[in-house]
Formats: C-alpha cells, sequence, structure tokens
C-alpha cells in the first residue's frame, strides 16, 4: 500500500565518549576501535555488527541510498561501522560525525514511538559509557548546532498537492520562522525532489526531547491537514490535467533510451500523485516507492552487476524502469 502523505517519522541522536577526541580528530585507530569493541559489548547479539572498511564501496553506497547509513559514515569508512536491530529500524552508527549517531525510522507517524524504541537502546548505552554531557548545555556534539538534546526528530512527507499549488515557498518560511527546518529525500543538504519533503526541528538545544517531538508532530500535523485539503481541490478542479499528467510520467519512464536520476524521481512523483488521488491504477502500486531506491546508482551495478559510468547509469536507469512498469498501468480508470 503506498501512504499518502507520510512516508517515514525518524529520530536521531548523537552521543559521543566524554574521554576521547571527536572522531575527526581521532588520531590512532585502538582508539577509534574502543568505540566499536564497547558498542558490541553494549548491544551484543542483538544487533548486526558491520565495519566499512571490509566492505566494498557499492554495499556502502546502497546502505546509503537506503537511508541506513549517511555519507559522513561512508567518508570515514577506515574507522567507522555501524550496528542495525534485527528488523533494520534501529542503526547505530559508529564513528560517524559524533561517535555515535542513533536513528530509528518507521514508515508510519508517530515520533514518539520512534523516540521510545531508540530510547531503550540509548539507555542500555548510558548506562554502561560516559558521555561528554554539560549541565548547562546537555549532550556535546561535534557539531554546535547538535549540542542540547542532540536529537533529531524528522517526518518525510509527500506534498504533491501544495507543490502543485505553488505554496511550499511560504511553508517553508514559515517553518523557519517555527523553528523547524525542511530537506529533501536525501536529508540535509539534499534538494527537496520529486514533492518529498523532510520537516525536522532546527534547534536541539533550549527544548526537552519531548517538546521538540511535539513542536514537528503539531507542525507536521498541520501540513498533513493542508496537503489532503489541496488535493481534495486538485482532484475536483483538474482531474482531467492530472491524468494527462500521469499518462506523460508513465510514458517516459516506459519509453525512454536515457532517464537522469532527477528526472526519474520526478517522473515516479508524478505517477504517484495520480495514483494515491485514485485517478490512475497500477497493478502494483508499491512497486513506485519500491523504485525510488532501486534505480540509485549503486543499486542499479548491483542489479545488473556491471560498473557504471553516469552516461549508461542513465541507460540502464530507463531499461530498468520500462522492464518494471510496462503494461502495469490500468487505463480508463
Amino acid at each position: 500500500m503506498i501512504e499518502p502523505v507520510v512516508i517515514s517519522s525518524r529520530i536521531r541522536l548523537a552521543r559521543n565518549f566524554h574521554d576521547l577526541p571527536f572522531p575527526n580528530k581521532l588520531s590512532d585507530l585502538e582508539s577509534a576501535t574502543s568505540v566499536s569493541k564497547a558498542i558490541f559489548a553494549i548491544l551484543g547479539d542483538d544487533f548486526e555488527f558491520r565495519r566499512l572498511k571490509h566492505m566494498n564501496s557499492n554495499s556502502c553506497l546502497k546502505l546509503l541510498e537506503n537511508h541506513t547509513i549517511s555519507k559522513e559514515l561512508i567518508d570515514n569508512k577506515d574507522i567507522s561501522g555501524y550496528a542495525m536491530s534485527p528488523d533494520g529500524q534501529v542503526t547505530v552508527m559508529i564513528n560517524e560525525e559524533d561517535h555515535l549517531r542513533l536513528q530509528c525510522i518507521i514508515n508510519e507517524f508517530d515520533l514518539k514511538k520512534c523516540y521510545l524504541k531508540l530510547s531503550e537502546i540509548d539507555d542500555k548505552i548510558l548506562d554502561k559509557i560516559d558521555m561528554a554531557y554539560s549541565k548547562e548545555l546537555g549532550f556535546l556534539t561535534a557539531c554546535p548546532t547538535n549540542v542540547g538534546t542532540a536529537m533529531r526528530a524528522s517526518v518525510m512527507l509527500f506534498l504533491p498537492a501544495l507543490s502543485f499549488n505553488g505554496v511550499m515557498k511560504q511553508l517553508v518560511e514559515t517553518l523557519s520562522q517555527n523553528g523547524l527546518v525542511v530537506r529533501g529525500l536525501f536529508g540535509e543538504d539534499s534538494a527537496c525532489e520529486g514533492y518529498f519533503y523532510q520537516i525536522s526541528n532546527r534547534y536541539t538545544l533550549g527544548l526537552t526531547e519531548e517538546e521538540i517531538i511535539d513542536l514537528v508532530t503539531k507542525n507536521v500535523s498541520k501540513i498533513i491537514e493542508m496537503e489532503l485539503s489541496s488535493r481534495k481541490t486538485l482532484k475536483q478542479v483538474n482531474k482531467n490535467v492530472i491524468i494527462d499528467m500521469c499518462y506523460r510520467a508513465y510514458g517516459l519512464l516506459t519509453n525512454s533510451y536515457m532517464m537522469p536520476l532527477d528526472e526519474a524521481i520526478m517522473q515516479l512523483s508524478k505517477l504517484r500523485f495520480g495514483v494515491v488521488l485514485g485517478l490512475v491504477k497500477l497493478k502494483n502500486p508499491k512497486i513506485i516507492d519500491d523504485l525510488y531506491t532501486l534505480i540509485q546508482p549503486a543499486h542499479l551495478e548491483d542489479y545488473y552487476s556491471l560498473d557504471l559510468n553516469p552516461l549508461e547509469q542513465r541507460i540502464f536507469r530507463a531499461k530498468f524502469l520500462s522492464e518494471n512498469l510496462e503494461n502495469k498501468l490500468i487505463k480508463g480508470v
């Protein structure tokens, strides 16, 4: 089933050992390894552990494309690693920008559930390890903007109607004034492609974890109401325009020889918009959400077992999209 507005909820916590320099200042391998050993001793067999230096580049990039790890973790490949829960919802990144980056991602709108799930792991770690902490400031982090709770609460939203109506620029400004920040599909520094917007708290200092969750939840709830209202209006007023947009998107996705990634995401999102409005149907609607990941460079290379240059990626992406979407649109809805 395709989720209509909320794609996922995410809580991320940053933690640092009190007696070690931040990862970018760790000069010896033994100190870096001590972080991994300490976390392994605490989480043990309950989590899968991997060190990035023992993985090839494509495997690391696939994890990035899956939102499992961050680019910073890959940049620190010589000393970094991660631990993942059996259900894949919780990941502990080791020696990223901070010694630990704990994150929980669930495919529903429930930041509190995310936080409670992550807090269980965080409490286990805090019970065994002294973290860098100040009574005045809270948790100390490599980046000053994370000091305090060191928590980011974010929700990934699909907002085609608000984008279609041209109100996103004003909405982003309003959210900024409310202490929130808007990012794209791949988080910090990523563009808001394909109508996907990640809403998260801007400040970690001066607010409790509960206040941050409440702030993000209330604002996201309002955005959901706005999006659903806009969709209802668009479906009534612009029904034929949207159906035509979806058919054109489907035509490009199934009949192109080359397909850049940003264009593929945009055309998939146009098709997804028609599906969530019920104006077009696919034999397997979930394939759209799967394709956002499967058409990423590392996933394409893995699927075709090829080392693809940028031009070849466009060609094989078009081929992959055609193979997975051809004859899947149910016309005449």
